[in-house]
């Protein structure tokens, strides 16, 4: 992620790895903090938010994009319960991350964006599963054959998405 954003943005930004969990910024450093599709894999969140809070200036605001109950509800159904996709929605999800950050921010807002995939082909979804930490491994050999009886049937397999941004401001 550092070399993508290093390639379109040269010498105009600094990049830091860091763990969200400790940040190393001074208090009040940054206008702007954004977690793109994360928090659900911190451990100690509540110790992320303190540290998010901790980094915001007072007028600062907090945006992070996840997911919401119901996301790829499709593929999780042909898949079954070898993949544990929802874990993360419990985790750190649009329902279920404002009550999170409330003790930390005001103005916790969740605007949800109406979108799905429409996917055309087996193997990148196949491959999205595989890849997932939530997949417990198996033979994916059925799934394949529903899958491609859907592309065959349907010409596309359509994904619910039910992706997201929650917003907030730094408490006072």
């Amino acid at each position: 992620m550092l070399d993508g954003a290093r390639a379109a943005l040269g010498d105009r930004a600094k990049y830091v790895a860091a763990d969200v969990q400790e940040l190393p910024f001074g208090d009040e450093s940054f206008d702007v903090v954004i977690a793109n599709h994360m928090l659900y894999h911190v451990p100690d969140r509540p110790r992320a938010f303190a540290e998010i809070r901790r980094v915001l200036a007072p007028d600062g605001a907090f945006h992070a994009s996840t997911n919401g109950r119901g996301f790829m509800q499709e593929l999780i159904a042909v898949v079954g319960p070898r993949w544990r996709f929802e874990r993360h929605m419990e985790a750190f999800g649009l329902e279920t991350g404002p009550p999170q950050l409330e003790p930390f921010f005001d103005d916790v807002t969740v605007e949800r964006f109406a979108n799905e995939l429409v996917v055309t082909e087996v193997e990148p979804m196949l491959a999205y599963v595989r890849s997932s930490g939530s997949f417990r491994g198996g033979e994916l050999d059925g799934v394949r054959a529903e899958l491609e009886a859907a592309l065959a049937r349907d010409g596309a397999f359509r994904i619910t998405t039910r992706a997201g941004l929650i917003s907030a401001r730094p408490k006072r």
